[in-house]
């Protein structure tokens, strides 16, 4: 079965280590909230300001989670000292979406996807199917490297540390003009690669359509 997506707008984050663009202090007033953010919270934030996020659903897709918090607890445990609560409660894959959620009072769907490297396409099959309903889908996906020990860790030749991609779609029948190839970007992890694909392709086109295949 093949839907074609709308692609209403779309926004991305491409940042070497940490991206110094997110608004954080427009976007989020609260100072003792904003401080909480994970990174890849931030950039949810900031990816939904970008694509005229109001209360639609949400599928949000992270392949590794949130790695820093996850860090900080697996540091505490080795060093024998107490866990912090915040870095405990944000070390759900879901903590981005459910931050976007408390701040803009949406009290709607979310769904969170991880499929390692085939998150974004399993982001964008999912998205397709809810949004055989008729509304509006917000389809976020991220992932955030810029913890202490990455330098360590790196195996993959990832260069871009923070990347999100969010496009905000509806179910059309119109006639598709963008077509998932499965293109590679190496400096970005491969869990985000078809997201960026359809962004990188969407922003070449006036009206552009999707066609997922689920």
């Amino acid at each position: 079965m093949k839907v074609n997506l709308k692609i209403i707008s779309s926004a991305v984050v491409l940042a070497d280590t940490k991206c110094e663009e997110l608004q954080e202090k427009i976007l989020v007033k609260k100072m003792m909230l904003r401080r909480r953010l994970t990174r890849s919270s931030r950039i949810a934030v900031y990816l939904a300001s970008k694509v005229g996020y109001g209360h639609e659903r949400i599928v949000f897709g992270t392949a590794y989670g949130e790695v820093n918090a996850t860090a900080d607890i697996i540091e505490s445990i080795y060093n024998k000292t107490l866990i912090s609560p915040t870095a405990f409660q944000n070390s759900v894959h879901n903590t981005p979406v459910s931050y976007l959620s408390m701040l803009s009072e949406n009290m709607g769907e979310m769904t969170t996807v991880s499929d390692l490297f085939n998150t974004s396409l399993s982001v964008l099959k999912t998205g397709a199917i809810k949004a055989l309903k008729g509304d509006r889908i917000l389809l976020l996906n991220i992932d955030a490297f810029n913890f202490k020990f990455i330098e360590q860790m790196n195996r993959c030749g990832v260069s871009k540390l923070e990347s999100g991609v969010a496009l905000m779609v509806e179910v059309t029948q119109e006639e598709a003009n963008i077509y998932i190839e499965d293109e590679r970007y190496g400096e970005v992890s491969p869990s985000l690669w078809q997201m960026l694909e359809i962004y990188n392709k969407a922003e070449k086109l006036s009206n552009p359509v999707l066609e997922v295949e689920i």
